[in-house]
C-alpha cells in the first residue's frame, strides 16, 4: 500500500490496528530523520509499539533521531535484551550521543543491559574528559595491512562493511600503529595485484584523544576530510571522526559563541527545552557583572558634574557617544574573533590588526565627524559650535579606540587561553562606553572649561 503523506494520525492508526507490515514498508520506503520527527511528537506507548515492530537495524536508526525526551522514557520501557540488541545496531559514536543526554540511573541500565564488549567500548568512550576528540569519536572503522594486495583489500573491506561506519576510507596500521590511509577509490581503481603499502597515502592528517573536537572541526574543514583518524599518545588508532560528528559539534559551537557574545552562559539543550529557571540562570550573572560595571559610567558623569552644570548642553549627547563607541568596539571584535576562528589570527598578527583598524577607525571617524557635526548644527540651534565640534571630535577619537580595543582584547584572550567570543559585543560595549565618556569630558574640560 502506497501512502502519499505520513503523518502521526496515519501511524497513530495503524498502530492501533496493529497493521505491522504496513508500518515497516512506511519506515522501509520514506526518510527515517521525518519519521522520528513524527514519532516524537505520538504517545509513548504509540512510539513504543512502532519500535518494537520495525527490524532491529531500523529500530535502532530510529532510537538515534528521536528527541533525548523520548530516547529516555523508550529506554525505561526496553528490557534489558532488547537494549542490548538495538546497541548491537548502533555505531559507538551514535551510543555516546543519546548516553551522555540521559540521567545516572538510565546509563546504569544501559551499561548493565550491554554486552561485556559494548560495556567496555562504552566506558573508554566515557574516561575521555567532556568535548575532546575521543569523546565524540567512533570506534567503528575499516582496518586493513599494508601487506594485502588492493584485491584482498577489497575483500576485507566487504567482511567490514557491516561494522564500520563508513569504507570510505581504510585505515592501515601496524601493531596498531596508524602508519597509513587508502581510500575506496584507490582501492577500486588500483591494479589488484598491487600492495596497499604501495597505494596508501603516509602523510596523515589525525588528531589525538585529548584535542578538543574543535581541532578535529578545524582540520577537517582545512584538508576538506570527510573523516579523520583519532590516535592516542602512541599513535595507535583508537576511533576515527566523521562529517555528521563534526556538523554536530560546529552547530554546537556556534550556538555557544552566540551565547557567550550574547553575554549569555551557554545553555545545555534547546532554548524551547529549556526551563525559565535555566534561562535566567544563564543571563543573570552577565547582566550583574555588566549593570556593576556601568556604575563605572556612572560615577565619570558624577565626577564631572560641575562641567555638565556649567555647560548643561554636554548631557544631551551621553546617548550618542556611548552607542557609537560600544557599536564601534562590538565590530572590530564581531571580524576578529571570526579571524580567530577561521584565519588562525593570534598575537603575531597584532601589528596587522592594529595597521587595518586604524585605518578603518580614521575612514570611518571622519564621515562620523562630519555627519554628527552638520546634524548638530542644522537640527539643535541651541548648541553652540564648541559643544558641536567637542562631540563631533570625540566621536572622532571614540571611533579609533573603541576600534583597537575591539580588535585586540580578543586576541589578548585567545593567547591567555579564555574564548574570545567572552570579549564580544555587551563587554566590550560597557568598556567603550566608559571611555568614551572620559575622552568627552576631557575634551570639554580642556577647550570649554574656561567658558
Amino acid at each position: 500500500m502506497e501512502y502519499t503523506e505520513i503523518t502521526k494520525e496515519l501511524l497513530a492508526e495503524l498502530v492501533f490496528e496493529h497493521q505491522v507490515e504496513q508500518i515497516r514498508e512506511i519506515f522501509d520506503e520514506h526518510n527515517i530523520v521525518n519519521l522520528a520527527e513524527i514519532v516524537a511528537d505520538m504517545e509513548l506507548a504509540e512510539a513504543l509499539f512502532i519500535f518494537k515492530t520495525l527490524r532491529k537495524d531500523m529500530s535502532g536508526s530510529l532510537f538515534t533521531y528521536l528527541v533525548p525526551e523520548k530516547q529516555e522514557k523508550l529506554i525505561t520501557l526496553l528490557t534489558g535484551t532488547e537494549i542490548k540488541q538495538m546497541l548491537d545496531e548502533l555505531y559507538s559514536d551514535d551510543i555516546m550521543e543519546f548516553i551522555d543526554e540521559m540521567p545516572e540511573e538510565i546509563v546504569k541500565k544501559i551499561l548493565k543491559s550491554a554486552s561485556k564488549s559494548q560495556r567496555e567500548e562504552i566506558n573508554q568512550l566515557l574516561s575521555y574528559k567532556e568535548n575532546s576528540c575521543g569523546s565524540i569519536m567512533s570506534t567503528d572503522y575499516v582496518e586493513l595491512s599494508g601487506e594485502l594486495t588492493i584485491e584482498q583489500a577489497m575483500e576485507e573491506t566487504r567482511k567490514q562493511r557491516e561494522v564500520a561506519e563508513s569504507i570510505s576510507y581504510g585505515y592501515v596500521l601496524k601493531n596498531q600503529i596508524l602508519v597509513g590511509t587508502i581510500s575506496l577509490r584507490d582501492i577500486i581503481f588500483a591494479p589488484d595485484d598491487h600492495l596497499v603499502e604501495d597505494e596508501m597515502e603516509t602523510d596523515i592528517v589525525y588528531v589525538t584523544t585529548n584535542d578538543d573536537q574543535e581541532e578535529a572541526g578545524d582540520l577537517m574543514s582545512r584538508y576538506d576530510l570527510t573523516m579523520i583518524p583519532v590516535v592516542d599518545a602512541e599513535r595507535k588508532l583508537v576511533g576515527i571522526i566523521t562529517a555528521d560528528d563534526v556538523i554536530d559539534v560546529i552547530e554546537e559551537e556556534a550556538t555557544e559563541d552566540i551565547h557567550k557574545m550574547a553575554a549569555v552562559n551557554p545553555l545545555e539543550g534547546s532554548y524551547l527545552e529549556a526551563t525559565p529557571y535555566a534561562v535566567a540562570k544563564s543571563r543573570l550573572p552577565w547582566l550583574m557583572v555588566l549593570m556593576i560595571s556601568a556604575a563605572i559610567s556612572e560615577y565619570i558623569i558624577t565626577r564631572n558634574n560641575t562641567l555638565i552644570m556649567l555647560i548643561p548642553a554636554l548631557s544631551y549627547f551621553y546617548p550618542t557617544l556611548m552607542d557609537t563607541a560600544g557599536n564601534a568596539g562590538s565590530q572590530a571584535a564581531a571580524m576578529v574573533i571570526r579571524g580567530i576562528v577561521t584565519d588562525d589570527l593570534g598575537l603575531k598578527d597584532i601589528a596587522k590588526v592594529v595597521s587595518k583598524e586604524v585605518r578603518v577607525a580614521v575612514l570611518c571617524g571622519i564621515v562620523m565627524f562630519t555627519v554628527n557635526l552638520l546634524r548638530i548644527l542644522l537640527t539643535m540651534r541651541n548648541v553652540g559650535l564648541g559643544v558641536a565640534l567637542i562631540t563631533s571630535g570625540t566621536i572622532f577619537a571614540i571611533i579609533v579606540v573603541a576600534k583597537l580595543v575591539g580588535g585586540l582584547l580578543p586576541l589578548l584572550a585567545a593567547a591567555i587561553k579564555l574564548d574570545p567570543a567572552v570579549m564580544a559585543s555587551p563587554l566590550i560595549a560597557t568598556t567603550c562606553d566608559a571611555i568614551s565618556l572620559t575622552l568627552y569630558f576631557a575634551l570639554a574640560s580642556v577647550f570649554l572649561g574656561g567658558m
